[in-house]
């Protein structure tokens, strides 16, 4: 075989090998680990002024609610999370981002409404801001899950029956509602930033400063609709565990996650790698033996 029909071999079996790689070939299966970037997590914040009231260790709720949301976004690195608080009204504070130094700026910036904003709170509001989000995400990306976190004190304060969350339950894959606040309830402070200088909201039909109770039933029944967990929140801690509830759901039969063939393109790399070095061993010899002939020959004298 010439040397010209060798350099042509060589060529052509670095480019079938580079189309090989690319390819990235495997055969068989084998469980891959599930990825905390397939969960989509909608927090859904009370922002009512309820949420002061200063009963969880002696502190506003919202405090309690925004350590516990900082904790879960760190032990779900990767997972988006879309921020939704409701009050008088409802807004979007954040859509889904997987940056969680943007979704923890968000939640540590948030505000309360003022004593006096609105007509009264019902854990429902947000209910079709809800179903708006998780349509839209869900027509987006429908291979990834979704989560709810419904942050509250489950207080109703305004006429009228609740909505069921129930026509939300087949557009969620998991979650939790987090509770906060206690039976005996607590004062709220009127300042804006929650220091009791100002003194307390005061209930003008009782006469007397105006205290704000938790309704776990309600919790727990907006968590039987929507089918997810219900947890009362009185101390910092745990959401290490409720991560990895959240991604338990990500579990296949067969291991940890979704069935992936072994890879062997690792393999074919170090055979285009011998090829390339062979390739440029070949073109350097060449080189050298054309500048060795062409080099002009010292004169004897």
């Amino acid at each position: 075989m010439t040397p010209a029909v060798l350099t042509l071999v060589r060529r052509a079996a670095i480019l079938v090998v580079l189309v090989v790689v690319l390819l990235q070939p495997g055969f068989g299966t084998r469980a891959a680990p599930s990825q905390a970037a397939d969960i989509e997590v909608l927090v859904v914040v009370d922002r009512t002024r309820s949420m002061a009231a200063l009963d969880h260790q002696g502190g506003p709720r919202i405090h309690g609610a925004q350590q516990d949301l900082a904790d879960l976004s760190e032990a779900l690195p990767g997972a988006r999370f879309s921020l939704l608080t409701y009050g008088s009204d409802v807004a979007l504070e954040l859509p889904f981002t997987s940056d969680g130094t943007t979704f923890a700026t968000a939640v540590e910036t948030l505000r309360l409404e003022g004593p006096f904003d609105g007509s009264g709170s019902m854990a429902d509001r947000p209910l079709d801001a809800m179903r708006e989000v998780l349509e839209r995400a869900d027509a987006q990306y429908p291979e990834r899950r979704r989560m709810v976190v419904f942050v509250g004190d489950g207080e109703n304060t305004a006429d009228g029956e609740q909505r069921s969350y129930e026509e939300l339950e087949d557009l969620v894959d998991g979650g939790i509602v987090l509770g906060y606040g206690t039976e005996d309830g607590a004062k709220m402070p009127q300042a804006a930033d929650l220091s009791t200088e100002d003194g307390y909201v005061y209930d003008q039909d009782r006469g007397e400063d105006a205290i704000s109770r938790i309704d776990e039933n309600n919790l727990q029944a907006i968590a039987d609709e929507l089918g997810i967990d219900y947890a009362h929140r009185t101390e910092p801690g745990g959401m290490g565990a409720v991560a990895e509830d959240f991604e338990a759901t990500y579990a296949f039969e067969e291991g940890d996650g979704a069935p992936a063939k072994h890879d062997l393109t690792w393999l074919f790399g170090l055979v285009l790698l011998g090829l390339v070095l062979l390739e440029l061993r070949t073109w350097w010899r060449a080189l050298w033996t054309s500048h060795t002939v062409l080099q002009p020959r010292r004169e004897v004298t």
